[in-house]
């Protein structure tokens, strides 16, 4: 395999050192961040704050960000992400700081907008406070991870993350209305928002890179499970609590295993982990951060599972009979769903609490025999399940948030391969495959969707995406002969021509990096391969995944 690609200019992510360095670790409030109204030209706008010498220079009273303190993964993540920082927080990052961050992923989460936003968020957090909730005024009465003043709520209000967060986004959303934030430079978003002197705005730009960083180590490790589910197939990669990617092939003696030694980092050499032969597999994330494997085979369906966040692995166990194809995922609460298509249809099996037990094996009167199945997750939280099968296409769909299920509905004619995602607005994208090349279907509403549309692409190719740090979702497809590659030229937007990423194989899968560059896995009939982002713009050659793993035909 081999190839090369860059498609678009790399803007909001460069981490710039300059003369920040000098300044390390300072905190103080840099804004008198103003909530609505706008300032009028005659407001004074000049919020200057004083800088302290470091960040043991002045002992200034916090309150904790999370009541019940920082947890032990924010203590492994803080230290796994220290290294990687560049700015203000390099080496200063601790559990305490990763709490705060934590608790500010949240609320943007809970409130249904994107790492971008969060991103902004912390690099907010970082520039005003140094991740520190202060309890005491530091500038006039400004308190609080965002240093607000006392106009933007009482005390207890401005201690709280969730409500300081909100504040925060709501003046936001106020000054880039439409989700215009999503097109801006970050550093200009926080600056509008905090409004401090002008020769102090570029320092939120500064910031920006490793607030990216850690905004996506934390989107899917804030409570609740991931909201989105990680693809199934030959090969699968799901990342760990401490933002580690660990990666699954399915060889015909059994699965492997392989992990990155350090997040956004390089990889160990493949284990041999037993199991099912010639598996189809899936990963999902337990509500407490745990990773879970589901390795289903012709005949046998087992599964294992990390007996602590980031940790080791189990043993191996029963989770039902053979079957052909398998999809997981997590409800809004947490809670993993599994499907699976055999002979006679599409059956589940569900969490009967975070974390917990399971229930039995269930119908869902119906879908396609032997389909190949996607899930994805509504804007809304329900679970929503396609199911593809040579001749038929159907789809099926939570009734409510953790509940129960609709009835099969059809959703196309027959294909080879399924893949689904979602645009930044939260509305579903389906991908399929079939002789004449890959098609794509999107939801135009809550419950509505477009007409099938052509993207020509490669025909009866493997499917996989992911999502760029700022939202765009991105296409790999590949068949015997050709890998291609297709992206949205902008949130919510419509898609690029394909280009050409490399040779042929047998089986492609995606995911994302901490840091959110995305990493691609290609298999094929001499063993694992990977290509990943350099830049968010730019890709890596094709190389091993550390050695060749497995054999995939």
């Amino acid at each position: 395999m081999a190839g090369s690609g860059s498609h678009r200019a790399f803007t909001g992510l460069a981490l710039v050192a300059g003369i920040w360095a000098l300044i390390i670790g300072l905190t103080a409030s840099v804004a008198v961040a103003r909530p609505l109204p706008a300032p009028g030209p005659g407001d004074d706008r000049s919020g200057v704050s004083r800088y302290f010498s470091g960040p043991q220079g002045l002992a200034i009273p916090t309150a904790p960000c999370d009541p019940a303190g920082p947890s032990a993964t924010d203590g492994v993540m803080a230290t796994q992400l220290n290294p990687q920082l560049k700015a203000k927080m390099a080496g200063y990052l601790d559990a305490y700081k990763m709490s705060c961050a934590r608790m500010v992923t949240q609320a943007v989460k809970d409130r249904g907008l994107n790492p971008r936003a969060a991103a902004i968020a912390i690099a907010t957090i970082i520039v005003e406070a140094s991740m520190n909730n202060y309890s005491q005024a530091v500038d006039h009465t400004s308190i609080g991870l965002f240093q607000q003043q006392d106009w933007w709520g009482s005390k207890e209000q401005r201690l709280d993350p969730a409500y300081a967060t909100n504040a925060f986004l709501d003046d936001m959303e106020r000054r880039y209305p439409d989700g215009s934030w999503n097109n801006a430079p970050i550093g200009e978003v926080c600056w509008k928002v905090q409004q401090p002197r002008e020769d102090l705005r570029h320092l939120y730009g500064i910031e920006a890179g490793d607030a990216t960083l850690i905004a996506n180590a934390l989107w899917s490790g804030t409570s609740g499970g991931p909201k989105h589910p990680y693809a199934s197939g030959r090969i699968v990669s799901g990342q760990s609590a401490d933002g580690r990617l660990e990666a699954f092939a399915a060889g015909a003696d059994g699965v492997y295993h392989a992990w990155q030694t350090e997040v956004n980092g390089a990889w160990s050499p493949w284990r041999f982990a037993g199991g099912p032969r010639n598996a189809q597999l899936a990963v999902a994330s337990n509500a407490d951060g745990r990773l879970e494997l589901f390795a289903l085979s012709d005949s046998t369906f087992d599964h294992m599972w990390q007996t602590r966040p980031s940790a080791g692995w189990s043993d191996w166990e029963t989770f039902g009979t053979g079957g052909h194809e398998l999809a997981a995922g997590n409800n809004a609460d947490g809670r993993i769903e599994v499907f699976a298509s055999n002979a006679e249809g599409v059956f589940h099996r569900w969490q009967t609490a975070p974390s917990g037990g399971w229930s039995g094996w269930g119908g869902t009167h119906g879908g396609p025999a032997n389909a190949r199945l996607a899930m994805e997750t509504a804007p809304d939280g329900r679970l929503e399940v396609f199911a593809l099968s040579g001749s038929t296409f159907e789809h099926l769909y939570q009734t409510r948030v953790n509940g129960g299920w609709s009835a099969w509905e059809t959703f196309g004619t027959g294909g080879h391969a399924v893949a689904a995602s979602y645009n930044q607005d939260g509305r579903l994208e389906v991908f399929a495959s079939n002789s004449e090349g890959v098609f794509h279907r999107w939801q135009t509403g809550p419950s509505s969707w477009s007409k099938w549309t052509g993207t020509a692409g490669l025909p009866d190719a493997e499917l996989a995406t992911a999502r760029s740090v700022d939202g765009r979702i991105e296409v790999f497809a590949m068949n015997g002969t050709a890998a291609g590659h297709a992206w949205q030229t902008r949130p919510n937007a419509e898609f690029s021509q394909w280009e050409e990423f490399g040779g042929g194989g047998t089986s492609v899968s995606a995911g994302n990096n901490a840091d959110g560059r995305i990493e691609v896995f290609g298999t094929s009939h001499v063993g694992v391969y990977h290509r990943w982002q350099t830049g968010f713009a730019t890709w890596s050659e094709w190389a091993w995944l550390n050695d060749s793993g497995p054999s995939m035909t």
